[in-house]
């Protein structure tokens, strides 16, 4: 992703995530129509980097279905970073 942006993707965030941004959402420009997961997950530990730390580990959901890191996402995608999730 580079400085120079066409559109802005809105993340939403949730859990431990939302603790530290003390936001529900974060907004990623982006210089495309489409970009990875893997591009997206490496410019948030670029730019939030407690994300990079073991204990916070987090998946995607794109349009409410947990997708891998191979999947491109658009800005008219719901696009959701969610932190492990634990119930009983």
């Amino acid at each position: 992703m580079k400085s120079c942006h066409d559109t802005t993707l809105k993340i939403k965030v949730f859990g431990i995530v939302r603790e530290k941004l003390k936001s529900d959402t974060l907004n990623i420009p982006i210089n495309n129509n489409s970009v990875s997961l893997e591009e997206i997950k490496k410019y948030l530990k670029e730019f939030y980097p407690y994300l990079s730390k073991n204990e916070i580990n987090f998946v995607f959901a794109i349009n409410k279905v947990i997708r891998n890191e191979n999947v491109n996402v658009t800005s008219s995608d719901e696009i959701a970073l969610i932190p492990p999730i634990s119930g009983g």
